[in-house]
């Protein structure tokens, strides 16, 4: 039996699709209060599906029961519900050589509902980006004041650092002092300049940082994305989409990101609701193409400006959406690494 680290689960789009491939109601958790009457209380629970069964007696008892629905097997009847009824495409089963470029493929990906892939991913939380672009220019002042602090350390600086101590307190007439102070003047100078200049990290201007985030929370918020190769050598081919933060098993974003990191070293496999799968030629649907006339009525004007606007954005929403050919679109259902068990490892009792 395999084993799953599940990373992502969206358990309302889990839910939905069950319910309509089972044709009954999920129901996860269910909580029965009775206290000391006579009722109608009798039910019968299928732990695939729920399902109710009114009938029978109960009297005079108080009890407290709370069901539960397996979590970890509703994921798992789910992708076998999917794939047995047609709608699931993995493409750990296509021909060894195609690839999402493959015209085949992507008519395939088409007319499919989900999508499963399996490969390396990369996690890409703007939020958390945005965090740290706040924060940077303190941390390159605590790395540059670091790398400073080490400098010191240096026998050269101290032997320097040694020599000016002795010209300061050089003894003597007034010309001897003088040239011994400008001598000290000068090396004090020098490293104060290998100080200044022996930075770690350059900063990064205030200006940019700022439009980072202006950008991130115009376009991205709130954006995670993930993205998951599944053909080892065709890295511009990749299925991607937006997680929701709150569908995260680990809830913590910065405890999320110390465990896994945003570019895991273990594969991953993804599951998703297909929601864009891009032609290689340029998109020929044009909305608003019953506006092209001579004349327009005033109506008609208006509602061309208005729709024409967000039209307008479209190419700045391309830029940060990067939903084009060959790669592929998804609402991400499931995020999970699956592991089979491994003999070596097992150990009998004795």
């Amino acid at each position: 039996m395999n084993l799953y680290d599940y990373l992502y689960v969206d358990l309302d789009k889990v839910i939905s699709l069950y319910s309509q491939l089972t044709g009954g109601v999920v129901e996860l958790r269910e909580t029965q209060s009775e206290k000391g009457s006579t009722s109608d209380n009798k039910r019968n629970y299928d732990f695939k599906v729920f399902k109710h069964d009114a009938g029978g007696t109960t009297q005079d008892r108080e009890q407290d029961r709370t069901t539960i629905k397996p979590y970890h097997a509703l994921l798992q009847d789910l992708e076998v519900e999917l794939s047995s009824s047609g709608y699931l495409l993995d493409l750990a089963h296509i021909e060894n050589d195609e690839t999402l470029k493959d015209t085949e493929l992507r008519g395939t990906l088409k007319n499919a509902l989900c999508v499963k892939c399996t490969g390396r991913i990369v996690i890409e939380d703007y939020e958390r980006m945005k965090k740290i672009g706040q924060d940077f220019p303190e941390i390159v002042k605590l790395i540059n004041r670091s790398n400073a602090e080490s400098l010191k350390d240096d026998p050269e600086y101290q032997r320097i650092e040694q020599q000016i101590k002795d010209l300061e307190s050089t003894a003597g007439d007034k010309n001897k002092r003088a040239k011994a102070k400008k001598q000290a003047k000068e090396l004090r100078e020098t490293l104060e300049t290998l100080l200044s200049t022996s930075t770690a990290v350059d900063m990064v201007p205030q200006w940019i940082l700022d439009g980072m985030g202006t950008w991130i929370d115009a376009f991205l918020p709130n954006i995670t994305n993930i993205r998951v190769y599944p053909f080892e050598e065709e890295n511009e081919e990749h299925i991607f989409g937006h997680l929701d933060a709150t569908n995260f098993t680990v809830a913590d974003p910065t405890a999320f990101h110390f465990t896994y990191g945003s570019f895991p070293t273990e594969e991953f496999t993804m599951l998703g609701i297909i929601t864009s799968v891009p032609s290689v030629e340029d998109e020929s649907f044009a909305p608003l193409q019953e506006f092209e006339k001579e004349e327009l009525e005033d109506y008609e004007s208006v509602e061309n400006a208005f729709r024409g606007m967000f039209r307008g954005f479209d190419g700045m929403e391309a830029m940060v959406r990067t939903c084009r050919y060959p790669r592929v679109l998804v609402h991400p259902i499931l995020v999970y690494r699956e592991t089979s068990p491994n003999k070596a490892l097992r150990r009998t009792s004795r």
